[in-house]
């Protein structure tokens, strides 16, 4: 990063890096949230409440919470006697004023208030009691009037609620995977030379020929509907590439054959479900005229070429390319290899998860996949259609995240992993040389915003490497198209 980069920049670039894709993890904001503060003195009640619990399945509870009546009374007592020494009532000195007076005056809210935290202190006791990793927002009953509850009676209130998701583990070391690969042969090679002679291509001026595939055409063009111009209907010079199926394939239908000097004219109709609106359904007409026509011309394959790309001779620009492959094969291998082990893991052990966690990822995933087909342009109706299945395998997904986000967490308990320092410095010498943000920024933002979620994914990916290293790993060879069909899954 240069040192003229603005602190605008900097702020832009870590609130990128705040939403990079993530599985969410409520389950750690939860715990956050009720958990009590080291400073805070300890409650005591004066006799403790009693709590009536029922399990209810995945992840649910219900529960009667009853809170003696004595509570109450030394509670408010408490209240008042606090108010007893800050107090100023006209008439007397500070801490002076009689107990009935304060109590004519304050009575209501000092009842209020203790009665408030009597709700909140048995709640967490109920949480502390049961070791209850609290998820999500609870939903209580019977906690409106509390004020008016007679001093002689108990208070009792009910809760339901959500707590984090279940893993009893299943087999995670000395599993039984297999890494597939295979070996990129000379065919291979010439391909991905053909790839790169195709973006080193120019196109040249053939001004006597006619436009044929491929060919790219300069054309003026000027639509118009009932007479009208609209927006986006008109450009000079523009570089049409016959074959790219742009204006729905009629301007390739109209462009083969052209010459340079012609004057072409199509009738193109707009879709109905076309993402404008005011052209949906519409018919257009097209006049084209061609100024020129240019062909792709590939460079020839020769030590010249080779040395555009920075290698000496072609015999030393196919090595490097074979050596690429093999190391992009060996790493996409090991990513399926990765996953396979995931799957294995998740498949041996059994889980129990609260609904409203697998509705929250799957929400997150629906909403990132219609905002990456809305970014590719496809029409609102389209997406529409497919949100069925797009909701489908949101959930899958989600599913499949948690319980390995889960079972990590539980791993990562029962072997001691844990994220230290280092493993925070690494992080953040990984982000820098991705992003060019100052390093400092980075490791002041780790500490004190994204801990959380960066100790989460370091813990998940030394989980695996604990898998994968204590896994028997057997290495197949396969061929180019077996391997990309299990690639694709």
């Amino acid at each position: 990063m240069s040192k003229q980069e603005t602190n605008t920049e900097q702020e832009q670039k870590m609130a990128n890096l705040e939403n990079e894709e993530k599985l969410e993890t409520p389950v750690a904001k939860s715990e956050k949230t009720h958990k009590l503060s080291e400073e805070q003195e300890e409650f005591k009640f004066e006799q403790d409440p009693s709590f009536e619990i029922e399990y209810k399945g995945d992840c649910l509870y219900t529960a009667k919470i009853s809170i003696p009546s004595i509570n109450s009374k030394v509670e408010t007592e408490k209240y008042l006697e606090k108010l007893k020494e800050e107090a100023i009532v006209p008439g007397f000195r500070k801490g002076k004023a009689p107990k009935w007076l304060l109590e004519s005056k304050f009575g209501k809210i000092a009842k209020k208030n203790a009665r408030e935290t009597l709700l909140s202190e048995a709640w967490k006791k109920l949480l502390e009691d049961n070791k209850f990793k609290l998820f999500g927002t609870p939903q209580f009953e019977g906690i409106e009037n509390i004020d008016e509850v007679p001093d002689d009676q108990d208070i009792t209130f009910t809760a339901k609620f959500e707590v984090a998701p279940k893993c009893e583990l299943g087999k995670y070391r000395n599993l039984q995977l297999e890494r597939v690969i295979f070996e990129p042969d000379e065919n291979i090679v010439n391909e991905r030379l053909e790839v790169l002679r195709s973006r080193y291509s120019i196109y040249e001026s053939i001004p006597d020929a006619e436009a044929q595939e491929n060919d790219q055409v300069i054309i003026d063009f000027t639509g118009t509907i009932d007479g009208q111009s609209f927006q986006g209907s008109t450009a000079n010079n523009y570089p049409y590439i016959i074959g790219s199926n742009r204006f729905f394939g009629k301007f390739d239908e109209i462009l083969k054959g052209a010459k340079v000097g012609d004057t072409k004219n199509c009738e193109v109709e707009f879709p109905e479900n076309y993402a404008n609106k005011t052209l949906a359904g519409k018919k257009a007409v097209f006049e084209i005229k061609v100024k020129d026509i240019k062909r792709k011309q590939m460079p020839e394959l020769n030590d010249e070429f080779a040395k555009q790309l920075g290698s000496e001779t072609l015999e030393e620009l196919k090595q490097k390319i074979k050596e690429e492959l093999v190391k992009s094969i060996r790493e996409e291998a090991n990513r399926k290899l990765e996953e396979d082990a995931v799957l294995k893991v998740i498949e041996d052990s059994t889980f129990e998860i609260p609904k409203s966690f697998i509705e929250e990822v799957t929400k997150n995933y629906v909403e990132d996949e219609i905002n990456r087909l809305r970014q590719m342009r496809v029409p609102n109706s389209e997406i529409e259609k497919q949100r069925e299945k797009l909701e489908q395998d949101a959930k899958e997904r989600a599913i499949k995240a948690i319980k390995w986000f889960t079972a990590a967490q539980e791993i990562a308990e029962a072997e001691g992993i844990e994220a230290t320092e280092e493993d925070f410095e690494k992080e953040a010498q990984s982000i820098q040389m991705g992003t060019g943000i100052d390093i400092d920024t980075i490791r002041d933002y780790i500490q004190n915003q994204g801990k959380d979620d960066i100790t989460d994914s370091i813990i998940r990916r030394k989980v695996l490497r604990l898998i994968i290293d204590n896994a028997q790993v057997t290495e197949k060879i396969v061929t180019k198209d077996e391997w990309e069909k299990i690639m694709a899954g």
